[in-house]
């Protein structure tokens, strides 16, 4: 009987966590869609990646001909625009994936997305200290590009064979519009996602200003297009990340603070490990991890594994690691997630070292 009350309580767990994310994602009792519009907006920006963005343009920066210090150092430091969680930025990795980026650079981007959105880093420098923004700051940059390097080096040959120069030689519908207007129309998403979801004034701006711009440059059917990918791409995705965030919310429930407290109140790498891997194994939405990280260092967790899940918890989630499997396949997932957790740790005990002298 108690066995069974136990598995109820999970199971209440995981739905609650799942209710409050979608709808009450600020403190667990304001209704909200800002959620819900985020993911919107992700999987509209993701579909017309897919849809719009010149595959010459991606594979001549992110491809696997690109020059590596162009294609890591621009996808290492992209996620500074964002402001997405490791689920969000999912439908972007998967389209920039689909227009030809090597798994490196695209691995790259994965990872820096998250982790050094402007949001969350102003937050952690005000809110946890100098030292450790300082530290998600160049940690990230430097784990996105010696992960994605990683990636490409154990994985050269398939992607010699997968990335096949004939591949990309696909058909591009001509059309009238200049680059300029198609990189004002992502810009308008981007800008939308960024600063409008928060703010109803500057939604509406861009929200008109995104109508007046589909209505000069894009003809209906290229609205079409770009409305069945995106559905694709929300139908693919969206069930494997509801089922996650709910395990996220059972996991959650089991992992309290008092056991993280207790297993991370010192700088060792075994700390520093445990702290990415649940940070890997959690949920945080944007934002979420800062106040979660401080309150846990107010509790007794050393600031060595607090920036350890700074850098592998927004970057991974159970959700992520679903559906990261579903679009590079088994074998590199769980590759990628390996690098981040044990990357993350060495990262975070190099840190502690360096704030205890």
């Amino acid at each position: 009987m108690n066995g069974l009350v136990f598995i109820w309580e999970l199971i209440l767990a995981g739905l609650l966590f799942l209710r409050n994310y979608i709808f009450f994602p600020s403190d667990g009792t304001t209704f909200s869609v800002v959620r819900l519009v985020s993911l919107l907006i992700a999987f509209s920006i993701s579909g017309a990646i897919v849809v719009f963005m010149s595959q010459a343009a991606v594979l001549k920066h992110m491809g696997p001909r690109a020059k590596r210090v162009k294609a890591y150092g621009v996808a290492s430091v992209s996620g500074v625009i964002l402001a997405v969680c490791s689920c969000s930025v999912l439908p972007m990795f998967a389209s920039i994936r689909k227009k030809g980026a090597g798994i490196g650079p695209a691995v790259a981007f994965l990872f820096s997305g998250p982790a050094i959105n402007v949001l969350a880093l102003t937050l952690t420098f005000s809110d946890i200290g100098f030292d450790i923004g300082l530290a998600r700051v160049f940690g990230a940059i430097v784990l996105a590009i010696v992960i994605g390097l990683s990636m490409f080096l154990i994985f050269r040959k398939s992607e010699a064979v997968n990335q096949d120069p004939e591949q990309f030689k696909l058909f591009e519908t001509p059309t009238s519009r200049r680059p300029w207007q198609t990189g004002l129309f992502l810009l308008s998403l981007f800008l939308i996602l960024i600063f409008g979801v928060y703010r109803p004034i500057p939604t509406l701006v861009f929200v008109v200003f995104l109508i007046v711009q589909l209505m000069a440059f894009f003809d209906v059917e290229e609205l079409k297009e770009w409305a069945r990918e995106t559905f694709d791409l929300a139908k693919k995705i969206l069930p494997l990340f509801i089922a996650g965030v709910f395990l996220a919310g059972v996991i959650s429930h089991l992992v309290t603070e008092a056991m993280l407290t207790q297993f991370v109140g010192e700088n060792t790498y075994q700390a520093n490990l445990f702290a990415s891997l649940i940070g890997a194994t959690m949920y945080f939405a944007t934002l979420t991890e800062v106040p979660i990280v401080s309150a846990l260092l107010h509790n007794g967790m050393h600031r060595g594994p607090a920036t350890a899940l700074l850098l592998a918890g927004p970057s991974l989630s159970i959700p992520n690691m679903i559906i990261i499997g579903k679009v590079i396949g088994l074998k590199r997932a769980t590759v990628y997630i390996i690098l981040v957790i044990v990357l993350s740790a060495l990262v975070g005990l190099i840190a502690g070292s360096i704030f205890t002298l």
